[in-house]
């Protein structure tokens, strides 16, 4: 397997066997701590200041196209507690926040963020969940945690919820920094970015690209619909 790792680790069977109750039981047990993690430097989900460069790219994207995204929505998949959903919607018509943790959606909808709904659901059945959008979003490696097929599934159910020219922006771990960088977990799928951009060729984009140096942990695919 290129840009992955083998063996089967309890974690990696339940995402490939796609036991819902099971995701669902792990992330709700992060849910309390969700936020004041993602606040501590030293925390995994902060390495190689991943989130903040998400949340960069986000914005200039946004900015270069800021007529667009006012008309539309922006829909987080794997939205967690909120976080990047505060960040980017006040340049969006609408928010909607998408996460298969109830505790995570519940402490998302305490925050009472203006013009956001948050729903408990499947990220796979995205279509069934949320209206179309010019913006979907998922910053929590999603595609490295299902792996190719899977992630192809994901990004088809992102795909058919975007309007005529919406995008895309999705981070994955990085294959070409597998030994860079000491948590590489093996429960988890590492890519190539042509392994990413034939994956969103495949789910039906057009437009394609990665961002983010060879060098960084998580990259980002962006591809328009």
């Amino acid at each position: 397997m290129t840009g992955g790792q083998s063996g089967t680790s309890p974690v990696r069977a339940v995402y490939a066997r796609r036991r819902l109750k099971a995701i669902a039981a792990r992330w709700d047990a992060r849910a309390k701590s969700w936020d004041s993690a993602l606040r501590d430097p030293a925390c995994c989900f902060n390495e190689d200041d991943a989130y903040r460069r998400f949340l960069r790219t986000v914005r200039r994207l946004v900015a270069g196209h800021r007529a667009f995204f006012a008309r539309h929505g922006v829909i987080d998949a794997g939205c967690g507690t909120g976080l990047v959903l505060a960040n980017v919607v006040s340049a969006f018509a609408w928010g909607a926040g998408i996460d298969i943790s109830p505790r995570m959606i519940n402490l998302a909808r305490a925050k009472r963020i203006a013009n956001t709904t948050f729903s408990v659901g499947d990220c796979f059945d995205l279509p069934a969940l949320c209206p179309k959008a010019g913006l979907i979003l998922s910053r929590g490696v999603l595609l490295s945690h299902y792996g190719r097929e899977q992630g192809e599934q994901l990004l088809r159910s992102a795909r058919t919820v975007l309007v005529p020219g919406g995008v895309l922006v999705f981070d994955f771990l990085n294959a070409a920094a597998r030994s860079s960088y000491v948590r590489q977990p093996d429960h988890k799928t590492l890519f190539t970015p042509q392994e990413m951009r034939d994956l969103a060729e495949r789910a039906g984009f057009s437009t394609i690209r990665s961002s983010g140096r060879p060098e960084r942990r998580a990259r980002l695919l962006i591809a328009r619909a």
